[in-house]
């Protein structure tokens, strides 16, 4: 955590440099040929895992899709814009495949978007996941415009210690109103953002990514238990699940 709040608003910028990520395995096979079950709406079957990430679809899919994201991250932000729609319509709808997202922290900014995604459980995550993606220019564009000193107070750990880091940050970026209006109150978002154990669990997701699936960027895959070469975008994905569920 002490190498996170190092990281100020107006570095959030360079920090994108950090996205994108190279893999050195080709994902899991699928066994055999893939069938569609539409028994139930899978799109709508959202579970926490062990994990503490949030997975979409059927359990039992033969096909399973972990993505590491960073909501500071762009090329995370492109990916969910351009998966979205194709992802459940095509593949999570159909039972053959399900999606799950974990966070991987990068600063206070994503540390306090994620708090936020996670904040109401499982039915909305998904939604306020792609609306904060789908925000990520303003929410920059708002926190460089910050009292880059007060952002600066706020990333130590005394700050941290007494819950005012990720409260501030979402308030210098516009996420407790954003949240808002998806049926997050002010005072549970500022509830969640304090909220310490929540906090040790995005720590405890970042550390489990860097030293057991040996992630360093962002957007990562793993397909079927293991990492996937050359997926990191929505076109590489989309040619690999095309291959697996032929």
């Amino acid at each position: 955590m002490t190498n996170l709040l190092k990281v100020s608003a107006i570095a959030l910028a360079a920090t994108l440099a950090a996205c994108g990520s190279e893999t050195s395995a080709n994902g899991g096979a699928a066994t055999g040929p893939v069938a569609a079950d539409t028994s139930e709406n899978w799109v709508e079957t959202v579970t926490k895992t062990e994990d503490g990430g949030f997975r979409m679809g059927n359990p039992d899919a033969p096909i399973t899709i972990i993505e590491y994201a960073s909501l500071t991250c762009s090329h995370c932000a492109t990916f969910a814009e351009e998966s979205f729609t194709p992802l459940t319509e095509n593949y999570v709808s159909q039972g053959t495949v399900n999606f799950e997202v974990r966070n991987f922290v990068r600063d206070p900014l994503d540390l306090s978007a994620a708090l936020l995604t996670r904040c109401n459980g499982e039915g909305p995550f998904f939604q306020l996941n792609e609306r904060l993606f789908a925000n990520q220019g303003a929410m920059f564009e708002t926190i460089q415009g910050a009292d880059q000193a007060q952002l600066q107070a706020l990333a130590t750990p005394e700050a941290l210690q007494s819950g005012r880091t990720f409260v501030g940050f979402a308030e210098a970026a516009g996420l407790i109103e954003l949240v808002g209006g998806l049926g997050i109150s002010d005072q549970q978002a500022r509830q969640c953002l304090a909220d310490g154990e929540a906090v040790q669990e995005l720590e405890e997701m970042r550390n489990a990514a860097l030293n057991d699936h040996n992630i360093t960027g962002t957007p990562a895959f793993i397909i079927n238990g293991q990492l996937a070469a050359g997926v990191s975008n929505w076109a590489q994905l989309d040619a690999r699940l095309q291959e697996l569920v032929e």
